[in-house]
């Protein structure tokens, strides 16, 4: 992409039409005493490309564009691309509430390739509106980031970058060119890797583990199945009267409870032998209550606990297949040499089985080309 010409008019610093030709330029610097608006130009030509400006900060900021004092702004830039020439506009507009967007845009291809996209200019409207910003990187090859990291380096970093150590340097450098995305790529191979590497752990140690699942264990297994199955009938039939006992018992404690509450009531009262003693009496009959009634709350609270224990308790036929089970696994494991023993046979035997193949195919062979 080169410039040719660049027309602002209320643009930042700019509230005045200005024009940069470029045409008679090869090599070109802007010079200038600090806020002279050197960096606007440079603003100004990517705005027009891209709709932003990098030192902004945001993509979405438009209101830095438009000059303090004006209403309504424009920057447009005439470029060429290859043997083309194309012309890229943008207006800006201040709304009555201070609210700066961007009222329309345009990216078109000038029929002649010296012209200046003047008034009567033959052109072809290749976008508009929100569509100018993806034509132009389609047009460029660089979308605003890279563009930005490429072509305009924002200000302030060159002279950070000359000035800084090799270490940094090579830092800056990668942020500039977006290199970091190599060191992410290799991060996310290697997790990638170690990955594949613990599945194919896991894979291996499966396969290890159905070395012993020969026909012989399957029809075991098939009458264990049955046995557990006729076993979990018998205690489903059994279920309803165990229900009915546990009702029972907790009857029985209510009973219990209240039979105790009526004895500690008794034991309270008393016939006093005299005057005297009687409110020393009443005193102690009152403790005695008390403590009765303290003893029966933590009771309850036992209970209650007991019952919360005895209902999360797994049922006894769970159990007993799992202690099964185990004893079945202590089994396969005790015999798990002698199958390894019959594998490492079977392996040799496979071994002879393939020379004396490939010793038969090479007389095959001999008797061919004897033949032949």
């Amino acid at each position: 992409m080169r410039p040719v010409l660049l027309d602002m008019h209320g643009f930042a610093a700019f509230r005045e039409p200005t024009t940069v030709d470029f045409r008679a330029a090869e090599y070109f610097a802007l010079v200038g005493p600090t806020g002279s608006g050197k960096s606007t130009v440079i603003d100004a030509m990517t705005f027009a490309l891209y709709g932003s400006v990098p030192r902004w900060d945001d993509q979405k900021v438009v209101k830095l564009a438009l000059a303090p004092s004006v209403n309504r702004g424009t920057v447009r830039l005439v470029f060429d691309v290859g043997d083309a020439r194309y012309v890229v506009a943008r207006e800006l507009r201040r709304a009555p509430k201070g609210g700066v967007t961007v009222r329309s845009a345009r990216l078109e291809r000038l029929d002649d390739p010296t012209g200046t996209g003047e008034v009567g200019d033959g052109t072809e409207v290749l976008a508009a509106e929100s569509a100018v910003t993806k034509a132009v990187e389609e047009l460029l090859g660089l979308p605003f980031d890279q563009f930005c990291m490429c072509v305009v380096l924002p200000q302030g970093d060159f002279a950070e970058f000359l000035h800084a150590k090799p270490a940094a340097r090579q830092q800056m450098l990668t942020r500039l060119l977006g290199l970091g995305v190599y060191d992410s790529i290799a991060k996310e191979a290697n997790r990638e890797a170690a990955a594949a590497a613990e599945r194919i752990d896991v894979l291996a140690g499966q396969l290890t583990g159905y070395t012993d699942a020969t026909e012989d264990a399957v029809t075991g297994a098939k009458a264990r199945v049955t046995a557990l199955s006729a076993l979990s009938e018998r205690i489903t039939q059994q279920l309803p009267g165990l229900v009915a006992a546990s009702n029972t018992v907790a009857t029985a404690d209510g009973v219990v409870a209240r039979l105790h509450d009526e004895r500690a009531r008794l034991a309270a009262l008393a016939v006093p032998h005299g005057l005297a003693d009687l409110d020393a009496r009443q005193r102690s009959a009152t403790e005695e209550a008390a403590s009765a009634r303290s003893w029966c709350a933590h009771a309850e609270v036992a209970d209650t606990e007991a019952r919360e224990q005895r209902a999360a308790a797994p049922e006894r036929g769970p159990l007993e297949r799992a202690r099964r089970h185990h004893a079945e696994l202590a089994t396969a494991l005790a015999d798990r040499p002698r199958a390894q023993q019959a594998h490492a046979s079977a392996r040799a035997a496979y071994g002879d089985a393939v020379a004396a193949a490939a010793e038969a195919s090479g007389a095959v062979e001999d008797a061919r080309t004897a033949r032949e």
